[in-house]
């Protein structure tokens, strides 16, 4: 499967004001509509691997969201899953979106856990990737070890830290070409829009409110995630009454590249 590269892609995103915040976004493909929501620190790119098989079936809906990307960041020094599931809401409204199936990875899944519960009445389907009811203890030791790297060797070790969390170790090894392109793409990081929505992270605990999502929920989990456990995903299974779990032995935080063509055929079959 190809890698497309933003520059390719920039051109085709458009802008809209939600709550006085220029997003942009991207919106590729026909059929049923399709809402992904990226991780941390990522922006639209975190589809490029899934984006061109999906968008022959689907509408895809792909914001980037506040603070990431190109998309403005937030006054504010925290930003809340509440928060960012109110713009989700308010991005589909303008685009004249009343309900969409749901997809999102890491952070994104956490956007998308409190979105449902605040908005249920716009999803149809939810997809929940690598992500995790709660933010844990562990999960912010792995995270801040970027910034302890990022102190000690600067900001090519503290993206080499990154990448050695999120991907599995036989990953790495056997895809040098692909690892160095994805870590060379992070030139539109925005550090103070990570910080405030990781600040955001640290109070998400929505563990006893999962039974009040009724929709039809597909959980996919890497069994090897350092940054999100797989318990966590099992936790989400369990509680969630409608749902499913799939899981991916010997794979990491990031199933959509490490898993992309098995992990897109899945999406496919289950949304469809």
């Amino acid at each position: 499967m190809r890698v497309c590269t933003y520059v390719a892609i920039v051109n085709e995103l458009a802008r809209i004001e939600v709550d006085g915040i220029q997003l942009f976004y991207r919106v590729k493909g026909e059929g049923p509509s399709v809402l992904l929501i990226h991780g941390l620190g990522g922006d639209i790119r975190g589809w490029e691997f899934q984006e061109d098989n999906l968008s022959k079936h689907f509408t895809l809906l792909m914001p980037e969201l506040r603070g990431h990307g190109r998309s403005e960041g937030p006054d504010a020094p925290v930003v809340t899953a509440e928060m960012f599931a109110k713009d989700i809401a308010v991005f589909l409204k303008k685009l004249g979106y009343d309900d969409v199936h749901v997809v999102g990875q890491s952070m994104g899944g956490v956007i998308a856990q409190q979105f449902t519960l605040d908005f249920p009445e716009h999803v149809k389907k939810l997809v929940l990737i690598d992500t995790a009811p709660k933010i844990t203890e562990e999960t912010i030791d792995e995270v801040y070890s970027w910034r302890e790297a990022q102190v000690e060797g600067g900001q090519e070790a503290y993206h080499l830290a990154a990448t050695k969390s999120t991907y599995s170790e036989e990953f790495i090894e056997n895809n040098r070409e692909l690892i160095d392109y994805l870590l060379n793409r992070e030139d539109l990081v925005n550090e103070e829009g990570v910080l405030a929505a990781g600040l955001g992270l640290t109070s998400f605990d929505v563990t006893d409110r999962l039974s009040e999502i009724q929709i039809e929920t597909l959980i996919i989990h890497g069994e090897g995630d350092r940054i999100i456990d797989y318990s966590l995903g099992k936790i989400l299974h369990d509680e969630i009454p409608n749902s499913k779990l799939v899981s991916f032995p010997n794979c990491g935080h990031s199933p959509t590249v490490e898993k992309r063509e098995t992990l897109g055929q899945i999406l496919i079959d289950f949304l469809r």
